[in-house]
């Protein structure tokens, strides 16, 4: 499915309330009204931020979905999932390297 649409629902649940409100509710249920695939839809709702960036998204736009809604918004966690070396945790990076 298209980087776009991922960009716009990491976007909408950055910066919307209401939208926030609706994807805590029911995160399923929130992403069915976007055209997205059914991996697309996993790995938003598994706060795959590795997948998503490696799937083309914004590396800021996983961070700020991570820092709005992720159940542990603990930056570390979520260098962790991008793959950073304990080394490299206290590094700042929103971006997948490799």
């Amino acid at each position: 499915m298209s980087r776009n649409v991922l960009e716009r629902v990491l976007w909408q649940l950055s910066v919307d309330r209401s939208a926030k409100e609706r994807f805590r509710a029911d995160g399923s249920r929130f992403l069915a009204r976007f055209a997205l695939s059914y991996e697309h839809k996993q790995m938003v709702l598994e706060f795959d931020v590795a997948g998503l960036q490696r799937a083309g998204v914004n590396p800021m736009l996983t961070m700020g979905f991570w820092q709005e809604l992720a159940p542990d918004r603990d930056m570390a966690i979520y260098k962790r999932r991008l793959g950073a070396s304990e080394e490299h945790i206290a590094a700042f990076s929103a971006a997948l390297k490799g």
